[in-house]
């Protein structure tokens, strides 16, 4: 079975690797990638039977690029694997064409199960996401409610590029909309979480542990 790793860690890409290939030698790794805009080159081209991806990369987030793999017609399975609960995430990930949703603080012996469980084409959600998501919260949120759940896809993206430092530019290029399509969604994104600046948005990532580090 042909693999991608998908991760914007050179160190975490690598010792997955190795383990892998020590654990499971029938599951060939044939590409490590750390972008979105580099799986979204390189998957058609490779040619994978699974991806296995993050959500936070740099620029345009791992949601984004499985909506744009299916968009371009990529048939290959797809696992994320991520640090993020937030049931949003999980939600969207799904929606844009994911079939797995696996965490990283997984075991091995857990997460081996999950990519032959996704090549098979079978749907997988890591176990500790799993009440959470059919009651629709989020496991960090202390009132049932996760602390993004109530922003759009589209503000979600954009919330992950305020965070990982980009300008109103760079995310207008990055997402193929307009500036002002961008500040709208910002606007929108201050009034949702109740803050007001960039700096305070930033604080609260930190806090909800929301920041790739």
């Amino acid at each position: 079975m042909k693999l991608v790793l998908v991760d914007d860690h050179a160190l975490f890409r690598e010792a997955l690797h190795a383990l892998l290939t020590l654990r499971a030698p029938d599951l060939h790794v044939v590409g490590e990638l750390a972008t979105a805009r580099d799986v979204i080159a390189a998957a058609p081209r490779l040619e994978p039977d699974l991806l296995l991806m993050d959500i936070m990369l740099p620029g345009t987030s791992g949601v984004a690029a499985i909506r744009e793999l299916r968009r371009v017609g990529f048939a290959g399975h797809i696992l994320v694997l991520t640090l993020l609960t937030e049931v949003a995430f999980v939600v969207d990930a799904f929606a844009a064409g994911a079939q797995g949703y696996a965490l990283k603080e997984q075991t091995i012996e857990e997460l081996l199960p999950a990519i032959r469980r996704v090549a098979e084409g079978h749907h997988y959600l890591a176990p500790r996401l799993e009440v959470a998501v059919a009651e629709g919260r989020s496991p960090l949120g202390a009132d049932g409610l996760g602390v993004i759940d109530g922003l759009s896809t589209r503000e979600r993206e954009i919330f992950n590029l305020i965070v990982a430092g980009f300008t109103n530019q760079q995310m207008a290029s990055e997402l193929y909309i307009s500036i002002k399509t961008v500040e709208t969604h910002r606007s929108r994104i201050n009034r949702k979480l109740r803050v007001h600046s960039t700096v305070e948005l930033i604080r609260f990532a930190a806090l909800h542990g929301l920041v790739s580090a």
